[in-house]
C-alpha cells in the first residue's frame, strides 16, 4: 500500500468519479484506475462498485477512507514540521480572503508582508466569508489561512483580530440629505451584497437588533461585490451599505457621499483564520505570528 495509492483513492472516495478524481490530481483517469486496482489486489477487496456514472464506496472503502485520512495528515504534519525547521522560507503563500480584505488590506499590507516574506509569493483568492471558511473546512485545504469579515464559533478554527472597518449608507452626490431616520432607511432602494457575504450578515444583525426586518427593507438589487454597489449607486437607482474603507476614492473625488443614519453605527471587524489542527508551511506560520503588526 503506497501513499500515491492512498491519496488517488480518497479523491475518488470524495468525488464519487473516477475522471473527476483524475482531474483534481492532473492525472489521467487510467491511472487512477490503475492506482485504484493495486490497492484493490493489495487488500484482496472491492473497493467501488459503479452506479451509472458515479462510482459507490463498499464497506471496505469506508473504513479505509476513514484510516487513509489520518494517514495523508499525519504525513503532511510531518512535511510541514520538517519544513518549518528551515530558517528562511519561500515558495506560494495561499490565502483566501473575502472582498475587502482581498481588495483593500492585502494590497495595502504588501510592503509589510514583503518585509517579512521577502522570498514568498503571495497568492489571493477572493471569496466571501462562507466560502473562505469552506475551503479551510476541506480535508486538504488548498489555502493556507483566510481573512475575513465574519467569525464564526467552529471550535477547529484559531482567529487573531486584525482590524475594523465601518459600514456606511452611500448615495449619489446629489442627494439631498446628510443624515436620515431607521424609517426613512427602511424606505430607500438598497443595493445588497449576496446572502453569505459577511458585509450583509453584519448590516441584517445590526437591523435586526434595531427591531427592522431585513426582509421588509426595498431591494433595488443584489450584486456580487462592493464595487459592483458602488457604480451602481453612482447611476442613481439606488443606495448601498457598503465598507467605508471601499470607498474612501469616491468620497475623496466626491462622486459618492455618505449619509448618516441616527441611532444606528455599524462597526465590523476582521479575523485571519487557521486551522488549529494542521500545522502551516513555514510562509504560513511567519505570517500568521505576525499578522496584527502586517495590519
Amino acid at each position: 500500500m503506497e501513499i500515491r495509492q492512498l491519496e488517488v483513492f480518497c479523491q475518488v472516495y470524495e468525488q464519487k468519479s473516477f475522471s473527476k478524481a483524475a482531474e483534481r490530481l492532473g492525472i489521467s483517469q487510467p491511472t487512477v484506475s490503475s492506482h485504484i486496482q493495486h490497492l484493490e489486489d493489495f487488500l484482496g477487496k472491492k473497493l467501488f462498485d459503479r452506479a451509472g456514472k458515479k462510482v459507490v464506496p463498499t464497506p471496505e472503502a469506508k473504513v479505509l477512507y476513514r484510516y487513509a485520512l489520518d494517514i495523508l495528515k499525519k504525513r503532511n504534519e510531518a512535511l510541514s514540521e520538517i519544513l518549518s525547521i528551515e530558517k528562511s522560507s519561500s515558495g506560494i503563500l495561499k490565502i483566501g480572503a473575502s472582498n475587502i480584505p482581498g481588495d483593500y488590506l492585502i494590497p495595502s499590507s504588501l510592503k509589510k508582508i514583503k518585509a517579512y516574506l521577502p522570498e514568498v509569493t503571495l497568492q489571493v483568492e477572493i471569496l466571501d466569508s462562507s466560502k473562505v471558511l469552506k475551503l479551510l473546512k476541506e480535508n486538504f485545504p488548498e489555502i493556507d489561512l483566510g481573512i475575513v469579515g465574519t467569525k464564526t464559533s467552529d471550535a477547529s478554527f484559531e482567529w487573531k483580530e486584525i482590524g475594523k472597518d465601518e459600514i456606511v449608507l452611500i448615495a449619489p452626490p446629489f442627494f439631498k440629505s446628510s443624515k436620515i431616520s431607521l424609517l426613512e432607511l427602511s424606505k430607500l432602494p438598497l443595493f445588497f451584497r449576496e446572502a453569505d457575504s459577511g458585509t450583509r450578515k453584519t448590516v441584517e444583525e445590526r437591523l435586526e437588533k434595531k427591531g427592522i426586518d431585513p426582509s421588509t427593507l426595498k431591494v433595488a438589487g443584489i450584486l456580487g461585490s462592493n464595487t459592483a454597489i458602488k457604480e451602481a449607486v453612482k447611476t442613481g437607482e439606488g443606495f448601498g451599505l457598503v465598507s467605508r474603507t471601499s470607498v474612501r476614492k469616491e468620497l475623496k473625488c466626491k462622486e459618492l457621499k455618505v449619509v448618516r443614519i441616527d441611532g444606528l453605527r455599524i462597526v465590523r471587524k476582521f479575523y485571519a483564520v487557521r486551522r488549529k489542527d494542521i500545522t502551516p508551511q513555514p510562509a504560513a506560520r511567519i505570517f500568521w505570528e505576525k499578522v496584527e503588526r502586517i495590519f
